[in-house]
């Protein structure tokens, strides 16, 4: 797919943002970061942001934020909504799955955020929370009450703030209150797509399904879900612009930028600085630090442990890393929401990002709408309706596991999008108007692994991410496969996408299927639990064993969410930092 670069005169109302430099000059009353500091944190994600904001609250508290990657807050692919998808072109590590046998060798793409913001800057901006007895399985396997439901609710009011716009009609189910004065903005869609009610009623209507939103504490229903997006100019929220803008004025904290960290270094059994490269210069610095605390997700987490020596000893040893801790459990127990995707004509009605950029009528009144006001197709992102529900006793009766998932979590969960998926997959889906429809498992039984390809920093490591990795599994993408494509044959659902593209209406036996459902099967780019509490983490989010060092964000996370994760991830690590203050007496 072609995609035409933004208008350049769109003007978009920004906050500044202070980077410093290694070794820049200090400002008359700014603490002497070069002798050492108290943190050091590894990854400019929504968990480093976050604690980076809450940990320079306390102005005695030095805390530096080491990110790989830029700053994209003045990039209209980051900045706009409509075209998110370009961002996640250029900020991005391009990590790919291996080869998964699963589905006849394929490596399905699994690339994450290299940016200020981290993932937050690239994604779809869906803002959920799921199923409430995730949380409580969280503070069960990790001993720490704060993460229960009835705790992180707090925190994930604390980090949030609601905007509505009074010239939005259409009903919706939100609870306001669930909300706090937080730093991320969360709003909804100004105008509902063609396919949105259609999509959710017709979903609701086969399986007696209620509406809810998706912030309270339920998982299964239909929703119109909500977004991080500023609602008065419709550009994205995220963490940079959010808690990354409120720590910046702060004498005690310091962001520095294309700094890629290759190694945490001990003395001893306690962690006591970290060695980067200043990727603008190819200089490695090293910085010294009271505590490290790791937040660079469920990818580069495990792989930043185990180069320093933190991981299963034999398999460092192999590589020729010196052991500083053998614990089994870091880069295992990988969890992610995979998805099988169907492609289907639009109507020349619908708007799609073919429309966008191959109809220059189209893309000119979407883009004088937006700078005008924010108003039209690029101010929300493709498609917001979620669909959770769970599986008739008829499919894979024989999983325990899933049998016993308590009660409000779904199994399986649907959504669209008016973007082409399948770009990439080369499955030869023709060059027309195209919306997309995707089936995904909610809480795979399935685990995968992050593991080390070289003893090199910059080589990409191997994740074996297991796809449908159980007969069970397979079961239930199989029949969540032909409800999807159902919908899309209902009756409102066919006067707006009225020719199946992929895989085609001729594909019609479970065998076939299943060959369609491995082809087209990608990531929703939710990876977890590759470093997880209970496990690698004590309840204070240390790696067990070892002094100084702690890992906070997506890789800590002992069980995925039933929804996208950005808001789990926002509010792990706002508790995470009231643990680490009271813990430090910071």
């Amino acid at each position: 797919m072609v995609h035409h670069s933004f208008a350049s005169g769109l003007c978009l109302s920004l906050g500044l943002i202070s980077t410093f430099a290694s070794g820049a000059p200090l400002e008359a009353n700014e603490p002497d970061f070069n002798s050492g500091v108290d943190y050091v944190i590894v990854g400019a994600g929504p968990a480093g942001l976050t604690l980076a904001e809450e940990l320079t609250r306390q102005s005695r508290a030095r805390v530096v934020l080491l990110e790989a990657g830029a700053s994209g807050d003045t990039n209209p692919s980051v900045q706009t909504p409509g075209i998110f998808f370009q961002a996640t072109y250029q900020y991005n590590w391009p990590y790919f799955s291996a080869p998964d046998p699963n589905l006849g060798g394929i490596a399905p793409n699994l690339v994450q955020g290299r940016m200020v913001g981290g993932g937050t800057g690239v994604n779809a901006m869906l803002y959920s929370r799921g199923s409430a007895s995730v949380f409580d399985e969280w503070a069960r396997v990790s001993g720490n009450r704060g993460l229960a439901w009835n705790s992180i609710y707090e925190a994930f009011k604390a980090t949030t703030h609601w905007t509505d716009e009074p010239s939005i009609h259409y009903k919706q189910p939100i609870n306001t209150s669930a909300f706090g004065k937080g730093p991320l903005e969360i709003s909804r869609q100004r105008e509902l797509f063609p396919i949105d009610t259609p999509f959710v009623s017709t979903f609701a209507d086969k399986f007696k399904l209620p509406e809810i939103d998706l912030v309270s504490g339920g998982g299964i229903g239909v929703s119109q879900a909500v977004e991080s997006i500023i609602a008065r100019n419709r550009i994205r929220s995220y963490a940079h612009n959010s808690f990354g803008y409120q720590a910046a004025g702060r004498s005690n904290y310091r962001l520095i930028t294309n700094a890629w960290v290759a190694k945490i270094n001990f003395r001893g059994a306690a962690a006591d600085s970290v060695t980067y490269n200043d990727t603008t210069t190819g200089t490695m610095r090293t910085l010294r630090a009271k505590e490290i605390i790791i937040a660079a997700g469920a990818l580069k987490a495990p792989q930043l442990l185990l180069l320093s020596g933190v991981g299963p000893a034999d398999a460092l040893r192999a590589l020729g890393i010196p052991v500083v801790k053998d614990v089994a459990g870091v880069g295992q127990g990988l969890i992610d929401h995979h998805m099988a995707i169907m492609e289907f004509e639009a109507a020349p009605g619908e708007p799609s990002g073919w429309q966008y950029d191959y109809n220059a009528t189209f893309r000119a009144q979407a883009t004088a709408a937006y700078a005008r006001d924010g108003s039209g197709w690029l101010g929300t992102q493709g498609g917001d309706p979620y669909v959770g529900a769970r599986l008739p006793g008829s499919v894979s009766p024989s999983s325990a596991y899933l049998r016993n998932l308590p009660q409000d979590r779904a199994h399986v969960a649907w959504g669209y999008s008016n973007q082409a998926m399948l770009v990439d997959n080369n499955q030869g889906v023709p060059n027309v108007s195209t919306v997309s429809g995707y089936a995904a498992l909610v809480q795979p039984e399935s685990r995968g692994s992050v593991t080390l390809a070289s003893a090199d920093y910059r080589a990409a490591p191997i994740i074996r991410s297991n796809y449908w990795g159980t007969p069970a599994e397979r079961a239930a993408i199989i029949w969540a496969y032909k409800q999807l494509r159902s919908v899309f044959q209902s009756r409102d659902m066919a006067r707006l996408a009225p020719r199946e593209l992929f895989p085609g209406a001729n594909v019609t036996s479970d065998a076939d299927l299943w060959s369609a459902i491995q082809k087209s099967s990608s990531s929703w780019h939710h990876p977890v639990g590759t470093t997880a509490l209970g496990t690698v983490l004590d309840a204070n989010w240390r790696v067990k064993g070892l002094k100084g060092l702690r890992v906070v964000g997506s890789s800590a996370a002992p069980q995925i969410p039933t929804c996208p994760i950005q808001a789990a991830v926002y509010a792990l690590a706002y508790v995470a930092a009231a643990d680490i203050k009271r813990a430090d007496r910071i």
